[in-house]
């Protein structure tokens, strides 16, 4: 694989491509990504809890909240594009952790078949923005398609309790969340999602308040400067992650009152409209 460092950083060994112009970059000049919705999310659970992650890239945030769920905690690390896919892979084993179990395929609202984008390493990408689409293309990979109830309701006998479920899917977030209503309806896990899209934000929102979750807007700068590496140049300036947080009504959990400002009242709103 070209184009590829192997180094320490803060959450431990990781290997990433040079030439990934945002996890990629951000490792490299600060030694984390989105440290941020790292603090969220182990806030939200215990030691010992479950937790979905689809989407893992190549486990800037697996591998964190691996170590925060090691007394008894599984992270079902889900990444169907084959170079992040190999990339996870060698950073979970180069870390020694048993804890996670890795799934390549795709998460959507129904079983089938995909394909994903495949990146020219010899050049500048972000390596995040794999998306699937419906048909096959040049220099794409073809992936399985499966729905989160498939996989952890119906083809599951153990059925294991899951706290969170965290989506940076690039826009499948609704049929992620379609394809999730009885383990979704059964456990009632804390939701964290992308939802960057003004045109897709909607119908994610107004499906996640049909299911009773309530939701705060989580918008963290790409630029932490706190950061590992103590680099005070912010490279991403004015550029924030747009991600919902969102909690069942059932759930018992005392915010502050900071996420008051934030909460999603109006599923018209978009913090992304001018």
């Amino acid at each position: 694989m070209k184009n590829i460092k192997k180094q320490k950083l803060k959450h431990g060994i990781f290997s990433y491509y040079t030439n990934d112009e945002y996890i990629g970059k951000s490792l490299s000049e600060y030694g984390e990504w989105s440290e941020t919705e790292i603090i969220l999310l182990k806030q939200l659970v215990k030691d010992n809890e479950n937790i979905i992650e689809v989407g893992s890239n190549i486990g800037t945030h697996t591998i964190p909240l691996a170590k925060h769920v090691l007394n008894g905690g599984l992270v079902y690390a889900i990444e169907p594009q084959s170079q992040n896919y190999k990339l996870l892979s060698k950073n979970i084993k180069d870390n020694k952790l048993k804890n996670v179990k890795i799934l390549k395929l795709a998460i959507s609202s129904k079983q089938g078949e995909a394909y994903m984008n495949i990146f020219n390493e010899n050049l500048i990408n972000n390596y995040g923005d794999s998306k699937i689409f419906a048909n096959n293309f040049q220099n794409s990979e073809s992936v399985i398609v499966k729905t989160l109830d498939q996989l952890f309701y119906d083809d599951n006998k153990e059925r294991k309790s899951i706290k969170l479920i965290k989506c940076d899917a690039q826009g499948q977030e609704l049929n992620i969340i379609l394809g999730s209503k009885k383990i979704i309806n059964t456990h009632k896990p804390f939701l964290y999602l992308e939802n960057d899209d003004i045109n897709t934000s909607k119908a994610l929102i107004e499906k996640i308040k049909e299911m009773k979750y309530i939701m705060f807007w989580h918008l963290p700068p790409l630029y932490n400067p706190n950061n590992f590496l103590k680099n005070s140049n912010n490279i991403f300036p004015k550029i924030i992650s747009c991600n919902m947080l969102c909690i069942h009504q059932s759930t018992e959990i005392k915010l502050s009152e900071v996420w008051k400002r934030f909460e999603v009242r109006n599923s018209n709103d978009h913090p992304f409209k001018k």
